[in-house]
């Protein structure tokens, strides 16, 4: 009787110990969204549907993308691409500036990876006054992993945003 009773709670002991919590899986954050600012300059971001389902997006063929269930963004993309903006856009009073993103992803391909950035966006002054532009990026992956891309997604990013600001002087 005493061996029964040892043999279960070995084997109790051993279950228990097999059943560990898994590890929770990384968030993600763009590096330039880490920073706090504040603009008087209103921006607002808009995304595409898929690209707003809280896992970073990789495009696998022409027609096919998968959204990550365990490579997630820490916090919402639009509040890290917002806040990426405001801290690296000049400062302009009463200005309105919407971005809308069409794709915001990896893109899986033949011989390489990259990163890709498209989408537009708008300017507008109290006055009405209005400019646009379209937003065309795309970057090879020198790595795979996700870190690696959500480095080179905030490089593209940057890059977007210089040029945003260079229209705005």
């Amino acid at each position: 009787m005493i061996r029964l009773l040892a043999i279960t709670a070995l084997l109790a002991g051993l279950w228990g110990c097999s059943h560990a919590p898994e590890a929770s899986p990384p968030g993600y954050l763009l590096p330039s969204a880490t920073q706090a600012a504040h603009s008087p300059l209103t921006i607002k971001v808009r995304l595409a549907n898929y690209l707003n389902r809280g896992g970073i997006v990789m495009q696998l063929s022409d027609s096919e993308i998968q959204v990550a269930r365990h490579h997630r963004w820490a916090e919402p993309l639009t509040t890290q691409l917002q806040r990426a903006l405001e801290a690296s856009l000049p400062h302009a009073d009463e200005k309105t500036l919407i971005v809308e993103l069409t794709r915001f992803q990896g893109l899986q391909g033949k011989d390489r990876d990259s990163a890709v950035i498209t989408g537009r966006w708008a300017l507008t002054g109290n006055n009405g006054d209005a400019t646009q532009g379209r937003i065309q990026w795309e970057a090879a992956l020198d790595n795979g992993g996700y870190a690696n891309l959500v480095r080179t997604l905030d490089q593209g990013w940057q890059a977007v945003a210089k040029d945003i600001a260079t229209t705005m002087d």
